[in-house]
């Protein structure tokens, strides 16, 4: 008996022998809601489960709640995050940010995101610092007041496409700093993920092209 079904990450073909003359009523039900978990247990035919192997839609979901869509990475709370696969290769974003990072933002903050005597490592801020806290620091810019009475000034990036186009590859690259993922290294040594078609249009239409 042959299923074939719809998931939130694409076609999903079930091939299941019938062990049974008769199935379960609502066994369809269940095999979409498996389906969409990523279990491998679909449905009962008789009095016994039917088991199937990990499909390629589920190849993109990873440990921890973190799950691969167009070439990027998301955590649990689908926001942007890093990973290095089983080759040592890391993912399009952290290498990128790692790279556009010494071009835009080091001059401030510092090599590596170590800081300066100008701006804060921002390897240590990302510790603490949420994503959504990033973005607006980022795109609105701030004042923090020192304790000898002077001001550190974050100017605001929102309207630099150099930099707002390729907010999420700064952030991914230096919280994977932050948690000590991604050591003191220049992109130039990192091995990497090819860029995805996906990340290639998102980057023609930020800019216009």
């Amino acid at each position: 008996m042959m299923r074939v079904l719809f998931t939130r990450v694409g076609l999903v073909s079930l091939l299941v022998m019938s062990l049974s003359s008769s199935v379960q009523a609502g066994s369809l039900d269940k095999v979409v809601s498996h389906a969409s978990q990523s279990t491998t247990k679909i449905f009962k035919v008789g009095s016994r489960d039917i088991h199937l192997a990990a499909t390629d839609a589920d190849a993109s979901k990873l440990a921890d709640g973190k799950y691969k869509e167009d070439g990027k990475y998301f955590d649990k709370n689908d926001e942007p995050t890093y990973n290095k696969n089983d080759k040592d290769q890391w993912d399009w974003l952290s290498f990128n940010g790692n790279r556009r990072y010494h071009a835009e933002c080091h001059v401030c903050h510092g090599p590596l995101g170590l800081g300066s005597s100008f701006a804060p490592a921002l390897a240590e801020s990302l510790k603490a610092m949420t994503y959504d806290q990033f973005r607006e620091v980022v795109t609105n810019g701030r004042s923090v007041k020192q304790t000898d009475g002077s001001s550190n000034v974050m100017p605001s990036f929102g309207t630099n496409k150099n930099v707002m186009c390729f907010i999420d590859d700064f952030y991914v690259y230096l919280k994977a700093r932050a948690d000590g993922a991604m050591g003191p290294v220049f992109h130039r040594n990192l091995k990497k993920e090819a860029k995805s078609k996906e990340i290639r249009e998102e980057e023609s239409d930020c800019f216009g092209d």
